[in-house]
């Protein structure tokens, strides 16, 4: 079936323009003829603006949660070949990622530019520290989204410097000459939604200070592939091609394209035409010049006479030597060739397979078995033809033997998310629809300390996933669907998956959609009935309905769209046609109930119209927001929860070459309409909306770059990112009983925004400038280190453990605040301030920032006193106690001057069914022990003192032999009774080699307070450590009251001053912490 075949994208991305505003480019020189323009500075290609300051929040973050067990498409990657270890590689959603040990780790290195889209990636071959991307990639789906020009770095990706080209957005390939690293020949592809003059092959002689355009052909055609001669950067070849994409189909190939050559490094170009070459009309063209022999030209043409041609005279002559599909399977999707770079014969074909000919092109077989197909990208090693690095749909694959075996993506969260789902369980599940890479459900807290591991993550469809929603009567139960209107329902507990689709086409009616009896988008939308979650709605055309789980469908609707049948015909001309589904149109995108109204639904389609129905579907009436063109994409209309007749719109028609942001708010129902963009950037359309789930005020809109929220019902928007890096932000979901914004993001997987309550309350807050908000319950979950043992090791982040505390401060204190917790009878439970060691650093408990700060209150109770002369960190004894027992607890700071106050419910874990009589148990034993724990080590804090201040007194009193005769007993006793209560490890296989003692013995018992009541065996052993405590602090108690008493007496005698029996509380040293 095609939806287990194709890698096919959709829902149309675009231009990311970071903060700045739009601004008018100067015009330059650009004549419909291959011939030079003036120099162009790259300021006057409207460098992005930087990143403003941090917002008042900055102190909580978006968290990236995966999946990364399927990646993203990534369009170039590239190695270093004096660095077998070093790669880069770009992802067509997800920004600039590095690995310096061979793949086994990566990361990102291009968050600040805030630009998510990446074409092409060159390393200087003189220097391994300089590195240029061109930004906006080249593989024209529909969701592609466009970059923002060219950048440079000249410290290995620490920092980017904006190199100008900005306005040619999709940069298709990059080459340097090797002895002049001042010279530099990019291709760009322009924009493939509009006629533009910036396009073509742009050239700099003095590092990207100034730009010539020295080839351009018309404002619809750009550079699909720029080779270089690798002997010889005077000689250099570039594929011309016309693309351009509409809503419902699009055009690969014109009368213009073709091959040129240059022969003084890009300055001139001549057309190559005849000499074997095909005739007619051509598309794309991707190209490969021969490392071991530059004569040897390989150019993969999109063409009805042929596939791969090949030349052996560095493009005089042509030979036609492959019209073998398997070598470019959709010409338009991917069209890319290489070769090896010591065998002129040895050839590559990079399309939906990966392919190679031994041959000179003239036979292909496939290889790379068992990696994502749909390659778009190949770099191999100059100096080792057996290393090299692809990149495809489902993110990169590394070979070190010359393709024989495969190190795979699965360490990179940069999966191309359409929708995120959820459930309500504790704690809840996210899904994830990703472009041709399935849909996968999974924890929002893995509940494993490491965090959240790849095999946590199920797949609950094939394909290209778009939706996967729980089932909210039954988790267990996930809907999904793929391309074509394929619907899928399936059953975690049987691990089985059943076709529930409304209707089945047939091959003819989904080649030719305008035959087609129902028509689905791409990304066809599935929704619940607020008032009856029994009921699910799927959008065709119509709106169908089940109410028995898809036995049987019936549509409540007539078709909503404008079908047009001029816009449903066969996509892909002239020379091919490409009918995957993503340019189906006439469709539904979104459809969602009023959890106010019963039988209030509203839909958006994706030829401009927004419709409500009032009576469950009897009637429809067309209620788009007036005097808009046609053929814009309704992609998210969502009522409000909180107010009737509300409802949130985004319209998006950059298909149409309009990169303006539409947004639009009724209070209505519909009747009218008001524009709400005021404050989000101008060439940054948007994908989706969402109106808050607690204040009638709040909404949250995503576009091509991120995040935004606004305060005042949509009227102005200001950036909502903290901690999330640039990209296509696809849907926007409130998980309502955690309160926790999702986004489904279109290049970097999902993120959650834990707690909105801060930024909920944020108004409130900053009227009365200091604020405690109220925590939401907090769960004493058990963890459990599941390890993941790939070699690409791979954790998303989960929330932090116990509970959250939120609070605003107008100006920061004068030392970081204090958070004090309170039990019952105003026992003071947890004492948080100071600092703790944080990745070798000291950083505070609680932040000290003006804005919103929070921290985390990780259920314990303070810790018991530790040994400070312990001979590590790690043994020094617990730095918190026991966890506190499930009931109500009151949260106490001061900020500015004022004590608040807050209540937070304590609950336990839901998976564990013990009472509360044997919590309580459990937590005494703790308790009992920990306090043992503590008057041991404070014993031992006192002896190490007493040791410390006779020895310095015996060195004072050297000459009175019988005053250092008892301080030298005393010290020796000292160290007799420390020996009684502790063996004093120093690694940790002393343990097999020393017998313990009591603190050991202790330390054998269960300090943490959580689980069941103590078993028979932990009675006993409870009960044999109490008598030897109990015999072990006598002992301590007789050789104060006798041995240091006669000491003090002697040294009194001697006039000096008492033994001290206490020392100063040793600074944090985080240098030799071990524990992060």
């Amino acid at each position: 079936m095609l939806w287990l075949l194709l890698a096919v994208v959709a829902i149309a991305g675009t231009r990311n323009a970071g903060w700045a505003q739009s601004e008018e480019k100067p015009p330059i020189n650009a004549a419909a003829s291959p011939r030079p323009s003036p120099a162009v500075s790259p300021q006057a290609s409207a460098e992005p603006s930087p990143t403003p300051p941090p917002p008042p929040y900055n102190r909580l973050t978006w968290r990236s949660v995966g999946p990364a067990i399927s990646g993203g498409r990534v369009a170039a990657v590239v190695g270093s070949a004096r660095n077998p270890k070093l790669y880069y590689l770009g992802a067509g959603g997800g920004g600039v990622w590095k690995s310096e040990n061979g793949a086994a780790t990566w990361t990102s290195v291009f968050e600040k530019t805030r630009i998510a889209s990446i074409g092409a990636i060159a390393i200087d071959p003189d220097n391994d520290d300089v590195v240029w991307v061109g930004t906006g990639e080249t593989n024209p789906r529909n969701d592609v989204i466009a970059g923002a020009g060219i950048y440079k770095s000249t410290d290995a990706g620490k920092t980017w410097t904006y190199m100008g080209l900005r306005e040619t957005q999709q940069i298709s390939s990059i080459a340097i000459d090797p002895r002049d690293s001042n010279r530099i020949v990019v291709g760009t592809l322009g924009d493939i939604f509009a006629d533009s003059p910036d396009r073509g092959v742009y050239r700099t002689t003095d590092g990207g200070k100034t730009w010539q355009k020295t080839l351009y052909l018309t404002p619809s055609s750009g550079v699909s592939d720029l080779k270089v001669d690798p002997k010889d950067f005077s000689v250099m070849y570039a594929g011309m091609w016309h693309f351009r994409r509409l809503p419902w189909t699009f055009t690969s190939g014109g009368p213009d394209d073709g091959l040129f050559k240059s022969s003084d490094a890009g300055a001139t170009w001549t057309r190559l035409s005849g000499h074997g070459l095909p005739t007619g009309l051509t598309g794309r063209i991707g190209l490969a010049v021969a490392p071991s022999d530059p004569r040897r030209v390989y150019a993969l043409i999109e063409s009805k006479d042929g596939i791969l041609w090949r030349s052996d005279n560095a493009g005089a002559d042509w030979t036609l030597v492959s019209k073998n599909t398997l070598v470019d399977q959709r010409p338009f999707y991917f069209s890319h060739v290489d070769v090896d770079p010591s065998d002129a014969d040895h050839v590559y074909g990079i399309s939906e397979m990966l392919s190679e000919s031994k041959d000179g092109g003239k036979t292909f077989r496939e290889i790379a078995d068992g990696v994502h197909v749909d390659f778009h990208a190949m770099w191999i090693a100059p100096n080792d033809p057996k290393r090299a690095i692809v990149g495809e749909d489902g993110g990169y694959a590394l070979t070190l033997d010359g393709g024989d075996n495969w190190s795979f993506s699965e360490n990179l969260a940069i999966g191309q998310v359409y929708h995120v789902g959820y459930d309500d369980e504790t704690p809840y599940r996210v899904c994830a629809a990703l472009q041709d890479n399935n849909a996968y459900c999974g924890p929002s807290n893995a509940l494993n300390p490491n965090g959240i591991p790849n095999r946590d993550w199920e797949n609950v469809v094939g394909g290209d996933g778009e939706w996967a929603l729980p089932d909210p009567t039954d988790p267990n139960f996930v809907w999904s669907d793929s391309e074509d209107g394929f619907l899928s329902l399936y059953n975690r507990r049987a691990r089985q998956g059943r076709n529930v689709s409304p209707w089945l086409s047939t091959s003819a009616a989904s080649f030719n959609i305008s035959r087609a009896r129902y028509r689905f988008n791409w990304d066809a939308p599935i929704a619940f009935s607020p008032w009856n979650p029994g009921t699910v709605w799927y959008g065709g055309d119509a709106v169908f309905q089940t109410t028995d789980r898809g036995e049987s469908w019936r549509p409540i609707s007539p078709d909503l769209t404008l079908d047009d049948k001029a816009h449903q015909q066969p996509s892909g001309s002239p020379l091919a046609y490409d009918v995957s589904g993503a340019e189906y149109t006439d469709t539904i995108l979104d459809i969602e109930g009023s959890p106010l109204h019963r039988d209030e639904i509203w839909v958006g389609t994706d030829d401009g119209l927004v419709q409500l129905t009032r009576d469950g579907g009897r009637h429809w009436k067309n209620v788009t927001p007036p005097h808009l063109e046609p053929y814009g994409r309704f992609e998210i209309v969502a009522p409000s929860t909180l107010v009737g007749g509300t409802a949130y719109a985004v319209l998006d028609r950059h298909y149409l070459g309009d990169r303006t942001p539409y947004a639009y708010v009724t209070h209505d129902f519909g009747a009218h309409w008001t524009s709400i963009t005021q404050g989000l950037p101008s060439d940054q359309p948007l994908r989706s909306i969402r109106p808050d789930m607690r204040d009638a005020h709040i909404a949250y809109v995503g576009s091509e770059e991120g995040v935004y929220i606004s305060y005042d019902g949509g009227t102005t928007w200001r950036p909502f990112m903290p901690g999330m890096p640039a990209a296509p932000i696809f849907d926007l979901r409130v998980q309502p009983r955690y309160n926790d914004l999702l986004a489904a993001t279109h290049g970097r997987s999902l993120y959650i925004f834990d707690d909105l309550t801060p930024v909920q309350e944020f108004g409130r807050a900053t009227a009365a400038r200091d604020m405690l908000f109220a925590p939401r319950p907090a769960y004493e979950f058990s963890l459990h280190a599941d390890e993941d043992s790939t070699y690409t090791k791979y954790y998303a982040k989960n929330p932090p453990r116990g509970a959250m505390l939120s609070f605003y401060q107008a100006t920061p204190g004068s030392s970081p605040p204090a958070v004090r917790v309170y039990g019952a009878q105003r026992r003071l439970v947890r004492t948080i301030a100071g600092d703790r060691c944080v990745e070798k650093k000291p950083q505070p408990f609680v932040t000290n920032d003006a804005g919103l700060n929070r921290t985390t209150w990780d259920l314990r109770e303070n810790g018991p006193v530790r040994w400070n002369g312990a001979a590590r960190e790690a043994y020094k004894g617990p730095r918190t106690g026991a966890y506190v027992l499930p009931g109500t607890y009151t949260i106490q700071m001061t900020l500015g001057g004022r004590t608040f106050s807050q209540a937070i419910a304590v609950r336990p874990d839901p998976r564990v069914p013990y009472t509360a009589a044997q919590r309580a148990e459990r937590h005494a034993y703790s308790e009992a022990a920990l306090g043992k724990f503590s008057a041991v080590d404070a014993a031992l804090n006192r002896l190490d003192a007493v040791i410390a201040s006779a020895q310095k007194a015996a060195t004072a009193n050297a000459s009175n032999a019988t005053l250092s005769a008892t301080l030298d007993h005393t010290v020796a006793r000292a160290r007799d009774v420390r020996g009684e209560l502790t063996a004093d490890y120093h690694n940790d296989e002393d343990s097999i080699q020393i017998p313990g003692k009591l603190r050991e013995d202790l330390q054998g018992l269960d300090l943490s307070g959580t689980g069941g009541p103590p078993t028979q065996a932990e009675r006993s052993l409870a009960a044999r450590v109490a008598a030897e405590y109990a015999a072990a602090m006598r002992d301590v108690s007789a050789f104060f009251a006798s041995d240091v008493a006669t000491a003090n007496r002697a040294l009194a005698a001697a006039r000096g001053a008492p033994l001290s029996e206490s020392q100063p509380a040793p600074k944090l040293d985080c240098a030799t912490d071990e524990s992060g």
